[in-house]
């Protein structure tokens, strides 16, 4: 009968750790899902600014094209009025560019010229 009691304080010893040890597991399970919740809360908070960032830029982008091609569009419509009137273009050097100077545009809005008058 001496014998069994240490056997079975043995036994209680190892179910009082293998309960500590469930105890230990059942409160480090929750804090390690919460850790792993708030660094994929924390990546998936970089990525957004990235996308916000990616997208503020492809706006911005859509916003000068935009602007370019109303300005192209209100270029040539003045060269066709420029033309239709018979306005030239200003020259610089051997290259006729397709832009008239700021004098031929006020000119073109409010009264037709002929290139004769240019000339001269």
């Amino acid at each position: 009968m001496l014998e069994r009691q240490p056997l079975q304080n043995r036994q209680i010893e190892s179910e009082g750790i293998l309960r500590m040890l469930l105890l230990a597991l059942a409160l480090a399970m929750p804090l390690g899902s919460l850790i792993y919740l708030q660094a994929q809360k924390s990546k998936l908070g970089y990525e957004m600014s990235e996308l916000r960032d990616r997208l503020h830029k492809e706006e911005e982008l859509q916003r000068k094209l935009l602007l370019e091609r109303s300005r192209f569009q209100r270029d040539e419509e003045i060269h066709d009025y420029a033309t239709r009137s018979g306005l030239q273009p200003r020259k610089q050097g051997h290259v006729i560019n397709r832009a008239f100077t700021t004098e031929d545009q006020k000119v073109a809005r409010f009264r037709a010229v002929s290139s004769e008058e240019v000339l001269r």
